[in-house]
């Protein structure tokens, strides 16, 4: 079977789309790719996924202008998007939110394939509320309170399938933290946590991911009793997550479902900007879930240094590590799968 999967501009659309895509290319079956010429997609997609480009951008927070130059980009997106559905025989279309994925999933509507739709976070993005009743499944990164449709299955994020898929905390002495504002970086997160930290005065050991070209100055911001690593990036965050005891983070999606399956809670700090305020949603979520606690940037660095002094003294972490959450991210690229093909 051949898959047109859509995602791009960032790894929160993108990572989940390409787990899927390596699932489906592991079962012996083709896949394809509509994206945009500046995405992340066109640095991380491998050789065996062919990826073909649109020119569409976003609506949201443009003048008349642009939104009007937008609309164009939509019907020249959707016109390309036709013609690579029928040139290649696709099958099955599956679409991983974002702007990218309205013009793709109309049309799939339009070609008459089949639709699928996945949403990562806590509330369903604009594009994916318009595609809804063309589409034949949602799939659900995490559970969504508003009842948007009975299409709806609730299957998780996916993400790489790792080798050690957790293990659990060994108590250690001093506790281990890692702070991360996601391969951006995070300013808030970068001058705040250390000081938070600092506070405490107790002895602790923590990885610092700044972001690209943020790691200035970060490390002398924390006391001296805290041994301090400070990295722009880590090539493998997992292995981060699992050396800590818990983790400090914004509230992006793919994140927080990595830290929970590999049985580590946050300290969540949503990011204020972010579309529909998805992050809040998705620390809620979590927070409901029992495998973590949430910090808003509007509080205090004071009550940010009582909850982290409150995970530490009352080793909350460690009942982060023991929670069950009934929803394993590490199966979601096949469950979708094998949901698809039954159409």
């Amino acid at each position: 079977m051949k898959f047109l999967i859509s995602a791009a501009g960032t790894g929160g659309h993108v990572f989940p789309a390409l787990e899927f895509g390596r699932e489906c290319i592991k079962n012996d079956h083709e896949v394809l790719w509509i994206g945009t010429k500046a995405g992340i997609e066109n640095r991380v997609l491998p050789q065996n996924i062919k990826l073909f480009t649109i020119p569409m951008k976003g609506f949201r927070g443009k003048n008349l202008i642009l939104k009007v130059a937008s609309l164009i980009g939509l019907v020249a997106s959707i016109f390309k998007s036709i013609f690579y559905i029928q040139k290649n025989n696709i099958d099955y279309v599956v679409c991983f939110g974002g702007y990218i994925s309205l013009p793709v999933g109309l049309s799939a509507w339009i070609c008459r394939k089949p639709l699928f739709l996945h949403e990562q976070n806590a509330i369903m993005g604009t594009s994916n509320k318009m595609l809804t009743k063309l589409s034949k499944i949602i799939f659900l990164g995490f559970a969504i309170n508003e009842s948007v449709t009975k299409k709806m299955v609730l299957v998780g994020n996916p993400i790489k399938e790792l080798e050690s898929s957790f293990s659990k905390n060994r108590n250690h002495d001093p506790v281990r933290i890692y702070v991360t504002g996601g391969s951006q970086g995070s300013e808030f997160i970068n001058k705040n946590i250390p000081i938070a930290l600092s506070e405490l005065e107790i002895p602790l050991e923590v990885k610092h991911q700044s972001g690209n070209g943020k790691s200035f100055g970060i490390k002398e911001l924390y006391s001296t009793n805290i041994s301090a690593e400070v990295e722009e990036f880590y090539n493998s965050p997992h292995e981060a997550i699992l050396w800590s005891d818990f983790v400090v983070s914004r509230a992006g999606a793919l994140s927080l479902s990595e830290a929970i399956s590999l049985r580590r809670g946050s300290l969540m700090i949503p990011l204020p900007s972010s579309i529909d305020n998805h992050q809040l949603l998705n620390a809620m979520y979590i927070s409901d879930l029992g495998m973590g606690l949430m910090h808003t940037e509007l509080e205090s660095i004071e009550s940010l240094s009582k909850k982290l002094k409150h995970i530490i003294e009352q080793k909350i972490y460690l009942k982060w590590s023991e929670t069950e959450t009934n929803l394993n991210h590490f199966q979601a690229a096949g469950t979708m799968l094998s949901s698809i093909l039954k159409f």
